[in-house]
C-alpha cells in the first residue's frame, strides 16, 4: 500500500517538472463543472419555488352577528394584493338576508323586503404579525401567517347606508404554494340609527375561506 502511494506521489511530481501541471488543473476543472452546474440547477430549482405570487382571489363562508338582529350565515368574496413580505392589502365583499328578530316576531317588522338585505363591503391594510414554515406529512412546506386588519368601508342594512371601521385578526396556511386557506374573525363597527338613535353597533363576522394564488 505504501508503495503505491509513493509511486502516485512520484508520477505527480514528474507532472509538475514536466510541465504537466496545466494538464492536472484541467482535470480538476473538468471534474468540477457537473458539480457547478448541479449547485447552479439546484438554485434556480429553489428560486422557482419561492412563494412570489402577488395576488389571490377567494371565496368565504360564515357566520355574522348583526346587532340587535341576530347572527346569519354569510357569503363573501376577497382579493389580496401582497405588498410586501409583511403588509398586505385586501378588499372584501359580503352579504346575507337579516330574518326577524325575536323582538319583531312578537312586534312587527321594522322594515321589509330589500332593506333586510346586509351587504358590506371594506378596504383593509394587514399586517403579519408571526409567519412560519412547517412541514406536511407529504414532505412539501406549508408557509402559515398570523396577521391583524384594520381598515374602512360601507354596510348597507335596513335602508341605511353606513360608513364602516372594520378591525380583525385572522391565521392563514398556503398550501402548495396555490392555495390559501383563511379563519378570520372581524369586528364591522359602524353607527345606526334603526333601533336607537346614532348607536354605535358592533357586528362579529366569523369566516373560513379558501383563495387561489396567482
Amino acid at each position: 500500500m505504501e508503495n503505491r502511494f509513493q509511486y502516485f506521489l512520484l508520477r505527480v511530481l514528474r507532472h509538475i517538472k514536466s510541465g504537466g501541471i496545466s494538464l492536472l488543473l484541467l482535470g480538476v476543472l473538468i471534474t468540477l463543472l457537473p458539480v457547478s452546474a448541479s449547485a447552479q440547477n439546484n438554485t434556480q430549482a429553489n428560486l422557482s419555488t419561492i412563494d412570489n405570487e402577488l395576488f389571490d382571489i377567494g371565496m368565504q363562508v360564515g357566520l355574522i352577528n348583526i346587532e340587535d338582529f341576530g347572527s346569519e350565515i354569510v357569503l363573501g368574496t376577497s382579493a389580496t394584493f401582497k405588498a410586501s413580505e409583511d403588509f398586505f392589502l385586501q378588499f372584501n365583499f359580503l352579504r346575507t338576508d337579516a330574518d326577524y328578530s325575536s323582538y319583531e316576531r312578537s312586534q312587527g317588522a321594522y322594515f321589509d323586503g330589500a332593506d333586510r338585505n346586509f351587504e358590506h363591503y371594506d378596504l383593509l391594510l394587514g399586517y403579519n404579525l408571526f409567519q412560519a414554515e412547517f412541514l406536511a406529512d407529504s414532505g412539501a412546506a406549508n408557509l402559515a401567517a398570523l396577521y391583524v386588519v384594520g381598515g374602512v368601508g360601507n354596510t348597507s342594512f335596513g335602508g341605511e347606508a353606513s360608513f364602516t371601521y372594520t378591525a380583525g385578526v385572522g391565521y392563514q396556511v398556503v398550501f402548495a404554494r396555490t392555495f390559501v386557506l383563511r379563519l378570520d374573525y372581524r369586528d364591522l363597527i359602524y353607527t345606526s340609527n334603526l333601533i336607537n338613535e346614532n348607536k354605535t353597533t358592533h357586528n362579529g363576522v366569523i369566516t373560513a375561506g379558501v383563495s387561489f394564488l396567482f
